[in-house]
């Protein structure tokens, strides 16, 4: 035999070898490192529609986002993990996840032409099914997953009712401890896509209009 193929024969062991001690330093690194960490997310910034700017078209009152997540409450919105699920520290986030999103709803009525104000046509109110973050790890990676989830109601001052729900799931990959600005960059990404699809909303924009 070709001395030169007999390296082949010890690649898999190799492999082998070099997942397992990945993934010691994973579960190692987890039991050592747990920490809890604080992600910082900037005010709201919608994605600019192309165009003119929407013309004035009415005012909206928007209430306070309720939290009436079922899986984490106030600034809870999830846990770092290492290989095997061991917890590595929960993530908390500033400002409150309620916070965001009402942030988020008056950017993107503004977006649409609605002021903000007393003695508005229309109420918004909404409550947050979903904020969370999970790191799911491999021996040789973590996925950093985000997903939010907004159920909207819009109150015309003669009763009517419109409801939706929006929904969004955002991910990012990182060959390093999870930190602070790769999850708040994941956690953007989604709330910028609930907002998107809340302006994108036909139904929504004929209720508004009155059809």
């Amino acid at each position: 035999m070709n001395s030169a193929t007999k390296p082949t024969r010890a690649h898999p062991r190799s492999g082998r070898a070099l997942a397992l001690a990945l993934m010691l330093a994973l579960l190692a690194g987890g039991c050592a490192g747990l920490q809890n960490v604080m992600v910082n997310m900037g005010p709201y910034a919608p994605q600019r529609a192309e165009g003119a700017p929407a013309a004035a078209r009415g005012t909206v009152r928007i209430e306070p986002v309720k939290d009436l997540r079922a899986n984490a409450v106030g600034s809870l919105i999830g846990q770092r993990t290492a290989f095997a699920g061991v917890s590595m520290g929960d993530v908390e986030m500033s400002p409150l996840p309620t916070d965001v999103m009402g942030q988020m709803l008056r950017a993107e009525f503004a977006q649409m032409g609605y002021g903000v104000g007393s003695g508005a046509q229309f109420t918004v109110g909404a409550q947050l099914r979903q904020f969370q973050i999970v790191t799911p790890a491999t021996a040789l990676y973590w996925d950093i997953n985000g997903s939010v989830e907004l159920a909207v109601t819009v109150t015309a001052q003669d009763g009517r009712k419109h409801e939706a729900s929006y929904s969004a799931a955002c991910t990012d990959r990182t060959y390093v401890n999870p930190s602070e600005d790769l999850i708040g960059k994941v956690l953007t990404g989604c709330v910028r896509d609930i907002g998107a699809k809340l302006r994108a909303d036909a139904a929504l924009a004929g209720f508004l209009a009155g059809k």
